[in-house]
């Protein structure tokens, strides 16, 4: 989802942008290149980012070819925060490890290349009161945040050892109609259009005792792009709305766009409960709107949800909807 957002920020920027990918067989590069419309500054590059090797033959290749890399923005990683209880030792590598490949090349190869990493508000571990900012400690309650912490270590050691510009964005809950279905908010929408159109009676969902700070990701990455181009000094940054909403505030705005109740079609399923869920988070981002410009209210809630349902309903008539352009 962020790296087809941002991209689609660069390249309106007319930034030249070079998307690395894993071969594997589901991979089209025709699709790829499809979804921003074939634009000639847009290249792809082969990159395994579990593995030092690729990594390195990624950056030499990339400045073989482009003579420069300005801006390299790590957002790849295993996503999904319930899979990765699944795949421990595999989140360790992709979320941190594959960090340290990246700023190790870079440190031999480029090293004035500006890099940001995909942090996360996970890190935190949730509160039960209170607001969330860049000085409140980490206390990791998944793997996928544990690997997340290790990236997050790596770029202070190479800002602080080596001089490199290395930024960090810990983004609270973030999504648009990029997002996939396999998140609780993507699979609260659009199961709410299937039902509204008579495809599905019922969604089946786990803990609903939690609540969230959400934002509309094209304005999370503009953050990362500011973050890399507002001044000479790296910073790390809190990116969030300062306001929550409960698991049940995301149905009753997405069933209710469709005017249906959401009681008469969720299904509780306790084998879809993580262990050791986040339970509470919400961002202080002062910092972040008083050096980066960042609008917490710039979109509401409601609107958010509306805009994504109206997405997936149009996605689930067999229409080819356009992503929202907001403002």
């Amino acid at each position: 989802m962020d790296a087809r957002t941002l991209t689609h920020l660069l390249l309106a920027k007319n930034y030249k942008v070079i998307l690395t990918f894993r071969r594997n067989s589901l991979f089209e590069e025709e699709r790829i290149k499809s979804i921003f419309h074939h634009n000639p500054n847009l290249y792809l590059q082969l990159c395994d980012i579990s593995c030092q090797n690729s990594v390195n033959e990624c950056i030499k290749s990339t400045l073989k070819n482009h003579n420069y890399i300005n801006e390299l923005y790590l957002l790849a990683a295993n996503s999904h925060v319930g899979d990765s209880f699944k795949n421990k030792e595999l989140a360790i590598q992709v979320n941190g490890q594959s960090t340290y490949y990246f700023l190790e090349s870079l440190h031999n190869f480029s090293p004035s290349t500006r890099t940001y990493f995909a942090a996360t508000s996970e890190l935190f571990g949730g509160i039960s009161s209170g607001a969330l900012d860049e000085s409140s400690c980490f206390h990791p309650r998944s793997p996928y945040a544990i690997g997340k912490s290790l990236g997050y270590n790596w770029m202070q050691f190479y800002k602080d050892t080596y001089g490199q510009f290395c930024s960090c964005g810990i983004l609270f809950n973030h999504s648009n109609t990029e997002r996939s279905l396999d998140f609780f908010i993507r699979k609260v929408t659009n199961a709410a259009a299937k039902i509204a159109l008579g495809k599905q009676s019922e969604l089946n969902l786990g803990n609903l005792d939690f609540s969230r700070d959400e934002h509309w990701s094209d304005f999370g990455c503009e953050m990362m792009w500011a973050m890399l181009n507002h001044n000479t000094t790296p910073e790390n940054y809190v990116i969030g709305t300062g306001t929550t909403h409960a698991g049940e505030e995301y149905l009753d705005l997405a069933f209710g766009h469709f005017n249906l109740k959401w009681r008469n079609h969720v299904v509780l399923d306790k084998s879809l409960i993580r262990p050791n869920e986040v339970v509470r988070l919400i961002a202080d981002s002062r910092k972040a709107q008083k050096e980066l410009g960042w609008n917490p209210n710039r979109m509401s809630f409601s609107r958010h949800i509306d805009l994504m349902c109206s997405f997936d309903y149009q996605l689930e008539q067999g229409l080819n909807p356009e992503r929202p352009k907001v403002l």
